[in-house]
Order: structure tokens, then C-alpha cells, then sequence
């Protein structure tokens, strides 16, 4: 089945996330509130059993895609009818939601709370658009080798899972240099969405916050690459290598402990980037659901063990 036959189907898929929302699967979260698709959420840990039952090595996030091959099949012969497929890694997962379900259409209330139609803009570019899609591609792939694999997540590795990973302090230092490069380069790319062509509505971007341009990694608006790279902020900024808008932390639950080196510093550019993004409603409806796993958790406590 292609992705547009998927994407077009009378029934929408069923799609369940599996993951720990304190963690990357945040990322996919808020994809999914954006796009406005249904979708079950399933919490667990990396390495769990219910992870490994559904990837092999209990890879987190992991998006389940169940569908059924032929729309008007009958009911009873559904089971027969219907295939599923996973997919791993947050930036993959959030890219085949863009790609799959571009042209998803949802309801939403306007001022006088009459429900309208609302197509999302388009999260991911297409294909038929080369060059910005090759643009999302080298900002997604930059942003999961440079700042989330080769300096986040090292930090990680050695800190909080220390005890399996073990303890490398100069592997740690040398990943926040590599961090506070990376994130120089990623502050450069980011953009006034519409300011090169003002009288392109192409390049109007429909969700922010209805006042003056917006900052976005792409000049279409906004995006899934922009979920990916806010999210290692957040993550950076709950570590101590990134300055907090004024001062608070971002994220409910604690990724690592802080460094002994300040905290790199919010440039202007950057703080109204983050402020602009975590301003959107998908974003805050998923803030709300993360805080809602927390909260559950301190009355249920999770076993510890994986």
C-alpha cells in the first residue's frame, strides 16, 4: 500500500505510540498533535518487555501502523484483512507521519466556536519539492547526529546510565563542545518564515501566533525538523548546557545531571525561536499529556526494573 492510498483511507489507521513521553517519544507526541490524527499511547521504558514486543531490541519511540488493505471489506473478515508495520527512531517516525498523513484533515473551533475543517500545513515537505526537501533532510540529519547521538546522548550515556554505560568525563566534555558548536550552526539557520517573499500565502505560515513573522527552521513555517531541534534545546536546557528562558526549566522530569560549566547562553534569535514554537497549542496539549504520565506515575510507581 502507498503512502497516499494510506493516507486516504476512510478509516484512518490505527496508530499507536509506545514510550516514555519524559523522553524522545515527546517529540512524536507532539507530531501527532499537530497533525491531529488519532492515535493510542502506550507508556514503557527502552528495553522493556512490552518494548521488545514490538522491536526487537525494545527501541523507544516505536510508532505501530495497523490498517486495513481493502476499505469496504466485511466486518468479520476484518482480521484477515488488516496489516501493520513499526517504525523506529523519533525523526523517522515523525517524518513518515508527515509524509503519510500531509494531507489529513481535522476539525477545530474558531472564535465562535463553530467547528471547521482545518488542514494542517504541510509538516514535512513533499517530495516534489527537492530542494526544501533536501533542506529538511540535512537539518534533520544534522540536528540527530551532531545534537542528539554525538552530544546529548553521550552526556546521558555517562551520566544517569553510567552504571551501564559507565563513566567517561572527557567523552562528556568533548560532547558539550561539540554541542555548543552544533547549536551555533543551528541558530544560524533559523529563519523568518514569508520574509523572502511577503506576497507568497504559500509561505504564510497559518498556526502561529497571529502576530508579525515567525521564526522557523524552514521559510515555509513551521515543522517537524523544528519539533526534533526544539526538543534537544529543552533537553540541553533541563542538563544545565543551555541557558532557560528566564531562568526556569523546561522539561518535569531529569534527563542528567549539570555540568560544571555555565550554561550556554540564550541568544536573542534563539529565545524568540523557542518561545514562538512552545507557543503552539499541539505543543502545550502535548506539554499536558507528558505532566499527565508524571503525575500518574508518582501514584503508580513504575517497576524499576526493564
Amino acid at each position: 500500500m502507498t503512502l497516499s492510498t494510506l493516507s486516504s483511507q476512510k478509516s484512518w489507521p490505527k496508530v499507536t505510540l509506545y514510550g516514555d513521553l519524559t523522553m524522545r517519544p515527546f517529540r512524536n507526541i507532539w507530531m501527532l498533535e499537530e497533525i491531529g490524527l488519532p492515535y493510542k499511547h502506550v507508556m514503557c521504558k527502552p528495553w522493556s518487555k512490552i518494548a521488545k514486543s514490538v522491536h526487537p531490541l525494545g527501541k523507544v519511540p516505536a510508532l505501530s501502523v495497523e490498517y486495513h488493505v481493502n476499505e469496504g471489506i466485511a466486518k468479520e473478515k476484518e482480521g484477515e484483512e488488516t496489516q501493520e508495520f513499526v517504525v523506529v527512531e523519533s525523526a523517522a517516525i515523525n517524518t513518515f507521519l508527515g509524509d503519510a498523513f500531509r494531507n489529513h484533515t481535522t476539525t477545530v473551533a474558531d472564535n465562535s466556536d463553530d467547528i471547521q475543517p482545518h488542514r494542517q500545513s504541510a509538516l514535512v515537505p513533499p517530495p516534489s519539492m527537492p530542494q526544501l526537501r533536501a533542506k529538511y533532510d540535512s537539518l534533520i540529519l544534522f540536528v540527530m547526529t551532531e545534537i542528539d547521538s554525538q552530544s546529548l546522548w553521550i552526556h546521558r550515556k555517562h551520566s544517569n546510565l553510567s552504571n551501564v554505560f559507565g563513566e567517561a568525563p572527557g567523552a562528556v566534555m568533548e560532547a558539550r563542545r561539540q554541542f555548543d558548536n552544533a547549536l551555533d550552526a543551528m541558530i544560524h539557520e533559523i529563519t523568518i518564515a514569508g520574509e523572502e517573499d511577503e506576497n507568497n500565502p504559500s509561505l504564510k505560515d497559518g498556526d502561529g501566533d497571529g502576530g508579525g513573522c515567525c521564526h522557523y527552521l524552514l521559510p515555509t513555517g513551521f515543522s517537524a525538523v523544528d519539533i526534533l531541534f526544539v526538543h534537544c534545546c529543552s533537553w540541553a536546557q533541563q542538563i544545565g548546557w543551555l541557558e532557560g528562558n528566564n531562568g526556569t526549566s523546561i522539561h518535569t522530569s531529569t534527563m542528567g545531571n549539570s555540568d560544571e560549566n555555565a550554561p550556554k547562553p540564550l541568544t536573542p534569535k534563539l529565545e524568540a525561536y523557542l518561545k514562538q514554537c512552545r507557543s503552539r497549542p499541539a505543543f502545550m496539549r502535548a506539554t499536558g499529556l507528558r505532566k499527565n504520565q508524571v503525575d500518574e506515575k508518582k501514584k503508580r510507581p513504575i517497576n524499576s526494573k526493564l
